[in-house]
């Protein structure tokens, strides 16, 4: 799944990332996807919440030191540092979005505030309905520890994962039809959207990468955006 998870993330960035492009990476984390968006030829301006992160990022994205022009902490929600319209592209990539529970308004406002009339922003968040058939075997587990009405009920109802039930993580999970809903209170226009992980899930054991294509297309089927592990968006600023 790591393997189709990463595809589907590069592929958005190569359909609508350009080359000379300044990005803000808003949650970059260690750099996985800034490498890709030096491999491009973009300009990065890298932030995460936490300067370990930032440290990691250091490390692991030395190679591609020329493309990236700070880092910085940054919370997702209060982009203040930056005047409006400073960024050709955002990627909020690893589901920053997913983590600022009740201010995902706030923190898209504030993406699409950034970036130039015509940009593109590219988001993930945690897919609820996926994640649950993705991690099905877990459920047992956490009914016996939690109970049902701790770790099935309120989590199939608000999407929000609670630091008991998940080891001490926060997340709010989404389905498609609430994403939708998030992003249509926004001056923006969704161009592309594709489950992460479709095929795979469940089937690793025989899934190997003569399946790439057939599930890079399938997880882009309407019917498929809540079956992945995260769903992926390309939003365009209006």
């Amino acid at each position: 799944m790591d393997r189709v998870n990463f595809e589907v993330h590069r592929r958005f960035l190569d359909e609508w990332i350009r080359p000379g492009d300044r990005v803000l990476e808003a949650g970059a984390g260690p750099g996985r996807f800034t490498l890709e968006l030096a491999r491009i030829g973009a300009r990065v301006v890298v932030g995460d919440i936490s300067s370990r992160q930032l440290e990691l990022h250091a490390e692991k994205t030395a190679a591609a030191e020329s493309s990236v022009e700070e880092r910085v902490l940054l919370d997702i929600v209060d982009l203040s540092r930056f005047a409006d319209e400073t960024f050709d592209a955002v990627v909020c990539y690893g589901g920053p979005v997913s983590y600022v529970i009740g201010e995902a308004d706030r923190a898209l406002a504030e993406v699409l505030r950034v970036m130039r009339r015509g940009g593109t922003a590219l988001v993930s968040v945690m897919s609820l309905l996926g994640s649950a058939r993705a991690f099905f075997g877990h459920f047992p587990g956490l009914i016996e520890e939690f109970g049902w009405e701790r770790a099935v009920a309120p989590i199939f109802e608000t999407g929000d994962l609670t630091a008991d039930v998940n080891a001490g993580h926060v997340l709010r999970m989404y389905r498609w039809s609430e994403l939708e809903a998030l992003l249509s209170r926004q001056p923006c226009q969704v161009v592309a959207a594709s489950a992460s992980n479709f095929l795979s899930v469940g089937n690793g054991d025989v899934f190997d990468d003569r399946f790439l294509e057939l599930e890079i297309a399938a997880c882009r089927e309407p019917g498929a955006l809540d079956a992945g592990t995260h769903i992926v968006v390309a939003v365009e600023r209006r």
